[in-house]
């Protein structure tokens, strides 16, 4: 087992809960006692945060230690994704507030990248904002001036979400001025998820638009997955934030697509 850092870092549950699943992610496996050092609180307060990972089915305790079920971080709750590249995201996501009109129907999947476009939203109105995610329903659902359509389907708890046929089959009965999404890698001028329903849901999303914005942060060129979800070449805008080095910035360019680089 790594060697566990003391940090006493103040966080909010999501950060804890983020941070104790990288660190079981890097290791395999992590004691309660040894989060909790490693964290800076209690024992308590880590089987609380665990609890909460527990019952999105990210992690598992098997004889006293935790472990994680995800099979890499893009099959984790949103909410905690959303607390990776936090700045970066919110970046690439005031950058999309640009490319949205009054009265456009726009197609928002779950990606973390775009949630913090969400606030910004109920500003452009009026809106109808179609979507598979609990959490951006959630968001938008009191909202007067914006029609709010959900996608149903099977609901899949770890990403708050709902995917498969019956979903992809109601998508496929829509259109929408402008699709917003995001992915888990980017590489080889393509994108990329480890799930299968998630990546049947991103096509059919992307079918149905007619403009394509593709916002991603500079850390997806260096993760891994193993499925193509779509070439770059299928977006008409590609948003990335101002870390994105030389060779990154060219990979995009060379997809066609109009490159934003957001401040």
């Amino acid at each position: 087992m790594a060697e566990i850092r003391e940090t006493t870092d103040r966080t909010t549950p999501a950060q804890r809960q983020t941070r104790i699943v990288e660190e079981v992610l890097a290791d395999g496996a992590q004691r309660i006692d040894d989060i909790a050092a490693f964290l800076g609180v209690s024992p308590v307060t880590v089987y609380r945060d665990v609890q909460v990972l527990e019952d999105s089915g990210v992690v598992e305790r098997v004889r006293g230690e935790v472990r994680v079920r995800a099979s890499s971080t893009a099959e984790l709750p949103p909410r905690i994704r959303q607390t990776r590249s936090r700045q970066e995201k919110v970046a690439v996501s005031l950058a999309a507030l640009d490319l949205v009109n009054p009265g456009d129907a726009i197609l928002i999947d779950d990606s973390s990248t775009l949630l913090p476009l969400l606030p910004s939203l109920k500003t452009i109105q009026p809106l109808t904002i179609i979507t598979n995610s609990l959490i951006v329903a959630d968001e938008i659902r009191d909202w007067p001036d914006h029609q709010l359509v959900l996608i149903g389907g099977r609901y899949q708890q770890w990403a708050h979400a709902f995917y498969g046929t019956l979903a992809v089959s109601q998508v496929k009965e829509l259109r929408a001025d402008t699709c917003f999404m995001s992915d888990a890698a980017v590489w080889d001028g393509a994108i990329y998820n480890p799930v299968d329903y998630v990546i049947d849901m991103k096509r059919a999303m992307l079918s149905r638009a007619t403009h394509r914005v593709l916002l991603i942060d500079s850390t997806k060129f260096g993760r891994h997955a193993w499925q193509k979800t779509t070439a770059l070449s299928n977006f008409t805008t590609i948003i990335v934030d101002s870390a994105v080095t030389d060779n990154q910035l060219a990979e995009l360019e060379e997809s066609g697509a109009r490159i934003i680089v957001a401040s």
